[in-house]
């Protein structure tokens, strides 16, 4: 797989960078984009940003990230999404009008999918129904390419997540995501990625977040964990025939949550940052 990375143009720790400029070198590597609703103040014109967003990528492409499930995060610390399924789905046809015929790479639902289990069983089957129709509309009604998040390698076994992927996917769909916001080393991630390609087809594809993994995972703490650094930065050349990119899904620097000093889950922490950068491979 080819992508034309996209390094943003805009300064995105304008109010940060005299005070952390090592957190600078983050900045020169292609980052993603999230979308999700604020229940409170919906995004009336995502699809207008989106567009702009593109347009001013051109003729390089972003990667977006796609996080706003009902029940998002199982009330943890990236809690909220949508609010019913109406609302839901409303909020992907609109994120697919802002993408239109382009073709990012789209990350969809970072842990949504995983997250199912451990919903009682009649709440699991309304959200992996809603995740079926979420996708199947992306992938009608947009040309992104689209991978469709199951966690990472430490937390369901390959064979459970083929059954949970086989409910949301369709033949459009490019494959999945792993370790999105997580720590695990790639080398694991790869191995227990060929691992369900087995169970989904060898016409599966995957991308790895390798954005904090460098120092692999603090196995006790997986909420701002200390002494972790960048993973390797984003590409394709991955030496892997399945494995499409290495990807930052996960912004570095941004706080997993209010735990271990830091500030509320998406909110830039220099400190973070930092230590990120001196510990990167």
């Amino acid at each position: 797989m080819e992508y034309p990375f996209w390094v943003s143009d805009f300064n995105r720790i304008k109010n940060y960078q005299d005070k952390y400029p090592l957190a600078l070198e983050i900045f020169k590597h292609p980052q993603s984009f999230w979308y999700g609703d604020n229940p409170k103040k919906p995004k009336k014109h995502m699809e207008k940003s989106i567009k702009r967003l593109l347009n001013r990528a051109h003729p390089q492409l972003p990667i977006l990230v796609i996080y706003n499930i009902p029940n998002r995060d199982v009330g943890q610390y990236s809690k909220g999404g949508a609010k019913t399924s109406e609302s839901y789905l409303d909020f992907i046809e609109r994120f697919a009008r802002g993408v239109g015929d382009k073709s990012p790479i789209i990350i969809y639902e970072p842990d949504a999918l995983p997250h199912s289990v451990s919903l009682s069983e009649e709440d699991r089957e309304w959200r992996l129904d809603l995740m079926k129709q979420a996708v199947q509309h992306l992938t009608d009604n947009c040309n992104g390419t689209v991978y469709i998040d199951v966690g990472h390698s430490s937390w369901l076994p390959p064979k459970d997540v083929d059954v949970l992927l086989s409910k949301v996917s369709n033949p459009k769909v490019r494959g999945f995501s792993m370790n999105t916001c997580n720590y695990r080393t790639t080398k694991e991630c790869i191995k227990w990625a060929k691992r369900l390609c087995k169970y989904q087809g060898e016409d599966t594809h995957f991308v790895i977040d390798t954005s904090r993994n460098g120092q692999g995972p603090n196995e006790v703490e997986w909420c701002n964990p200390p002494g972790r650094g960048l993973g390797e930065v984003p590409t394709t050349d991955t030496d892997h025939r399945l494995c499409d990119a290495y990807l930052w899904v996960k912004i570095p620097g941004e706080s997993d949550g209010k735990c271990n000093g830091g500030p509320k889950a998406g909110m830039f922490w220099g400190e973070q940052a930092e230590e990120l950068v001196k510990n990167r491979i």
